[in-house]
């Protein structure tokens, strides 16, 4: 228990560091307890199911660290025997494969997913059974319009939709940054500055919120998001601003505050592959 009296001779200067750490890291915002998924609960038959598979996996740089913890589980793993490539050339050889590729630009979201169609009603038509892209953390500020990013993804994996019936394409929610926190951004928060990390994290959340709620139990989601706010003990890493809360990406999982270090890139490679090798019906 805290000694009382430490707490009264506390300075504001450290009750503000705990107040921070107490919505950084969920404190009385709402903690939720997710599941992590193991490699080991998936059937040979699954696996074998997946290795025959031809996937594209459309990205930049958070999507280039997953894909090395894909790298990293498969070669763990050998019962899962999936082969995994750079490039979309990748597909024209025939047999299961992972492929993947950079397209777009970071920061312009709308480029990102027309370079995606381009791709598979290009390029790509006809080699694929299994097609999704992610947005980047770096897409979404502030000041950008969610909503119209949104719209313009939903109308554009639609036609794909109806284009290609027979492609599985997955959505998957734009990943998220850590915030910040220590002695700096507890001065910040007594002078009622803002916090780095909060205001991006917020408008992130509002974009996966929308992707949740066209998608979820309709259409495989990939929540990507999810798993980057999931602690390693279940719990979610929370912010809260002027009444709203909101999911940030754990510290464990980064090293320089946005992207995967090797501990997150292999969490959400294991959760990926998992998603992958189960049946469409039940993403």
């Amino acid at each position: 228990m805290p000694n009382p009296a430490r707490w009264r001779w506390a300075s504001p200067l450290l009750l503000g560091a705990a107040l921070l750490s107490g919505a950084c890291r969920g404190g009385a915002v709402r903690e939720e307890s997710v599941h992590k998924v193991s490699t080991g609960e998936m059937t040979d038959s699954a696996w074998q199911s997946l290795a025959t598979k031809r996937i594209f996996f459309g990205h930049q740089s958070v999507g280039a660290n997953i894909m090395d913890g894909v790298g990293d589980v498969v070669r763990d793993e050998p019962r899962i025997g999936l082969r995994v490539a750079e490039g979309e050339d990748a597909l024209n050889g025939g047999g299961g494969v992972f492929a993947h590729a950079r397209i777009g630009r970071n920061g312009d979201p709308v480029l990102k997913t027309d370079e995606f169609a381009r791709l598979i009603e290009g390029p790509l038509r006809g080699k694929v059974d299994v097609a999704f892209h992610k947005y980047c953390y770096a897409d979404f500020s502030e000041t950008t319009d969610v909503a119209a990013v949104f719209d313009h993804y939903r109308k554009s994996m639609a036609r794909l939709r109806a284009e290609f019936p027979g492609v599985d394409f997955v959505h998957v929610t734009t990943p998220l940054v850590r915030v910040q926190s220590g002695p700096k951004a507890a001065i910040k928060q007594l002078l009622g500055r803002p916090l780095r990390g909060y205001g991006g994290n917020f408008a992130r959340e509002r974009f996966n919120g929308l992707m949740r709620q066209a998608y979820g139990g309709r259409e495989p989601l990939f929540d990507l998001a999810a798993i980057e706010s999931t602690r390693p003990d279940g719990r979610r890493e929370t912010i809260r601003s002027g009444g709203r809360s909101a999911y940030a990406l754990v510290p464990a999982y980064t090293t320089d505050g946005s992207h995967l270090n090797e501990t997150g890139r292999r969490r959400v490679a294991e959760e990926l592959l998992v998603f992958l090798a189960r049946p469409p019906a039940t993403r």
